[in-house]
């Protein structure tokens, strides 16, 4: 099976070994008995809190291996692995030694013959699907780029290329900071949503959605004119629009709704300017109250109730 691991050939071929050091002590995983490879499964660095943090790290393989037991595509092996690993309660906490046998009793073996013959078996296979598991989430998921605190302005060398670099970075952090904006905006609606607040309040949230999500139009299409369909310098397939996405949940809209929000939404504008134009647009009033139903919940003034 090829990887797109970039850690060292070594490193991934040792999975299997790095898992049996993990089994001696059993999970809850603890950092001072990862090694290198599982450590730097993309899988595991992407879903740490604190990618450079030994700890986090640790505790989001912690996780991830909780998952691909309770995943295990061996049907036979899934129980008797959770036991092994200790991520059944029957074993939680127990030695080595009483975990497998709690294992090789659930597989129905003779403990020196699980010990031999299937404990390897069931480490492969989990190495296996880590590694699936990387390569899976890396075409999935996109991560932010990450951010330290500076201690000086920025200052680049008069270089074409480190221009260019730049102008990238502009439309990278451009895509994501409206991504963010468009979730703050979608956590405000459903926060008054449960609150029961007025229809008032929820069609100026829901707008302020929509807004929000133009802005994330129009800076996918700007990055699509500039750089291409896919991310540059990701260890991803994703493109801008699938970032975009990752905000959460908005309503299906057509593309040339989409194509309508990304050409009005001006960069240098405000929420009342985006709402005027798109007003005044052909379809855009109709646009805004279908928006506002889906994303509410609730009709508007556009759609009186019976008196």
């Amino acid at each position: 099976m090829t990887t797109s691991e970039t850690t060292a050939p070594g490193a991934v071929d040792a999975l299997p070994d790095e898992l049996r050091v993990l089994l001696r002590s059993g999970i809850p995983v603890r950092a001072g008995d990862c090694g290198p490879g599982l450590m730097a499964l993309r899988g595991v660095r992407a879903r740490a809190v604190q990618p450079d943090d030994p700890a986090s790290r640790a505790r989001a393989l912690d996780a991830l291996l909780r998952e691909q037991l309770d995943r295990l595509e061996n049907g036979e092996l899934a129980a008797p692995s959770r036991l092994l690993f200790g991520a059944d309660p029957a074993t939680s906490g127990a030695t080595l030694t009483a975990r497998r046998s709690a294992a090789a009793a659930a597989a129905d073996y003779e403990v020196h013959h699980f010990r031999k013959r299937i404990e390897p078996k069931i480490l492969g296979l989990l190495a296996w699907q880590l590694r699936r598991d990387s390569e899976a989430f890396a075409s999935r998921h996109a991560v932010a780029p990450e951010l330290r605190a500076a201690r000086g302005p920025f200052v680049l060398p008069a270089d074409v290329f480190a221009w260019e670099a730049a102008e990238h970075q502009h439309a990278l952090a451009a895509l994501w900071g409206a991504v963010y904006q468009l979730r703050a905006a979608l956590l405000t609606v459903a926060r008054l949503a449960s609150m029961e607040a007025s229809d008032e309040d929820l069609a100026a949230t829901a707008a302020t959605a929509l807004w929000r999500h133009a802005a994330i139009l129009h800076a996918a299409a700007r990055y699509r004119a500039s750089y291409g369909a896919v991310l540059l310098h990701a260890a991803t397939e994703l493109g801008p629009d699938d970032i975009g996405a990752s905000a959460g949940w908005t309503p299906a809209l057509t593309p040339g709704q989409e194509l309508l929000l990304a050409g009005l939404f001006n960069p240098e504008g405000s929420l009342p300017d985006f709402t005027a134009r798109l007003e005044a647009a052909a379809g855009g009033a109709e646009l805004a109250a279908t928006w506002r139903r889906a994303l509410t919940g609730r009709p508007g003034h556009d759609q009186e109730g019976p008196a």
